[in-house]
């Protein structure tokens, strides 16, 4: 357990899930490019346990209204900006706020309208980032902007989306999500969450020297650099080794990995799911996942990653939860796990997804709070997003708020480390802990939340974990 884990504080996280098509763009009438992620293979994780009398005739979901009567009428649009090229494909996290929309649409929708979803792909290229913002905002109209996971939209189009007035919710990756006034994620972003990771094999013991490792693109520079700041902080000695992916030969990447880091030293990595298997296997048929402590980032929670590694790493790399667990019982959870089964076309639970999910559990919220007449009002609408504080649900440790703070947005900043249970999932090893404070956002959002009216005091913990004290 990570006792040591307390009074530290830091947050957000990311990088993504799967690799897969390099369409231009997908909308509600166009194809998504596929998550290659695999689902979990029978009824453990994917939502079964609602059972088929759960769905029975006149039994609604809690979306929306929960009333189960079909949306109609004009759509209220949504958009967003997404990667999704080989070996860097985020599209699994706007697809499960889509799902998340087709069930507030079975159930009310907003005051009896349907949400509708468009986005634009920026195939990882200024240019398209741009001129994607710029079609959803001036051809498309949007009138928010939510459930985007981009390398490159916040670094891009930040300054447009605040000329434009827009309040913008993002799955973060780059810096630029979490220092933006105009822009909050709902996770804490690959650096946030690598520190995490660095917080946990700290905790558990790893001597010498720990190496990060993480993909190359045009941001990567940042997602390992507050990892690096808590390791030489703590006495260690640090070093980042940056690869192309998709990764071509990850048998001499794991043992260039271990060699640098040393016996009992420490390696964490910040890649989606099917690049860290291919670490991660290759280091067990290599024999080397006793050599050092391993950690990873928040893509590597997901149900389908610990099927994948099995007995061997029973308990063996710590993996930076953003999110609550996905086997958490609590009502938001299991709503979770059966959107994922009614309305999801790919079954596989993970961080990602609950990303998308809770963008679209926040936005839903901002919109069922206004009036009915001003919601083709982007002003309106953003004045809305803008006010979220306080915003309680499940997935998170703490509630959660939009901001709007001068030096930026880190309201997930709060989480768990998990392990695999050798079978079939992650389990908690830490209850809810705070994210080290290694950075000035970090410190001024957490000195705002302390002034009061953003969030509650105390973590919303369902584990019995250790939250922020002992």
């Amino acid at each position: 357990m990570l006792r040591k884990l307390t009074a530290i504080a830091f947050a957000i996280v990311l990088v993504a899930a799967a690799c897969a098509s390099d369409d231009d763009s997908a909308t509600d009438d166009t194809e998504a490019p596929a998550a290659t992620t695999e689902a979990m293979a029978g009824d453990d994780m994917a939502g079964d346990d609602m059972a088929d009398d759960d769905m029975a005739e006149g039994d609604h979901l809690a979306c929306g209204l929960g009333n189960g009567q079909q949306a109609t009428g004009e759509p209220i649009v949504i958009g967003n900006v997404t990667t999704s090229v080989p070996g860097i494909d985020f599209s699994t996290g706007p697809l499960m706020m889509k799902a998340f929309f087709d069930c507030v649409n079975a159930n009310g929708g907003i005051h009896g309208r349907p949400l509708e979803m468009v986005w634009e792909n920026d195939n990882l290229n200024p240019a398209d980032a741009a001129a994607a913002a710029r079609k959803l905002v001036e051809t498309d109209r949007v009138v928010a902007l939510a459930g985007g996971f981009s390398i490159l939209d916040c670094p891009v189009n930040a300054g447009y989306y605040e000329e434009q007035g827009y309040k913008v919710i993002v799955s973060g990756v780059p810096a630029e999500c979490f220092s933006s006034p105009s822009i909050a994620a709902t996770n804490m972003g690959p650096a946030y969450s690598a520190l995490g990771a660095a917080q946990a094999v700290v905790a558990k013991g790893a001597t010498g020297k720990i190496v990060t490792t993480t993909g190359i693109t045009p941001t990567s520079h940042y997602y390992n650099s507050l990892a690096g700041i808590y390791v030489q902080q703590h006495g260690l000695e640090w070093e980042d080794v940056q690869h192309e992916v998709p990764l071509a030969d990850a048998t001499s990447i794991v043992l260039d990995l271990v060699n640098r880091a040393g016996d009992g030293g420490g390696v964490i990595l910040n890649f989606t799911p099917p690049e860290g298997l291919k670490i991660l296997k290759a280091a067990e048929e290599q024999g080397l996942i006793d050599r050092v402590l391993w950690g990873s980032s928040t893509p590597l929670n997901d149900s389908s990653v610990a099927v994948a590694l099995g007995p061997a790493w029973e308990g063996k790399i710590n993996v930076n939860a953003e999110f609550s667990l996905l086997d958490d019982p609590r009502d938001d959870v299991e709503l979770y796990r059966q959107v994922t089964a009614q309305f999801n076309p790919d079954p596989t639970l993970g961080s990602f997804q609950q990303m998308g999910f809770v963008a679209g559990q926040i936005l839903t919220h901002a919109l069922l709070g206004m009036d009915p007449a001003d919601l083709d009002d982007p002003v309106a609408v953003n004045a809305a997003i803008g006010a979220v504080a306080n915003f309680e649900t499940d997935h998170l440790c703490k509630p959660w708020y939009f901001g709007g703070l001068p030096l930026g947005n880190v309201p997930n900043n709060w989480d768990y480390n998990v392990v695999p249970n050798g079978v079939d999932r992650m389990v908690d090893d830490s209850g809810c802990f705070e994210i080290a404070e290694v950075d000035p956002i970090l410190i001024a959002v957490r000195d705002a939340e302390r002034a009061g009216g953003l969030t509650a005091d105390e973590p919303n913990n369902w584990t019995g974990g250790l939250g922020s004290g002992g």
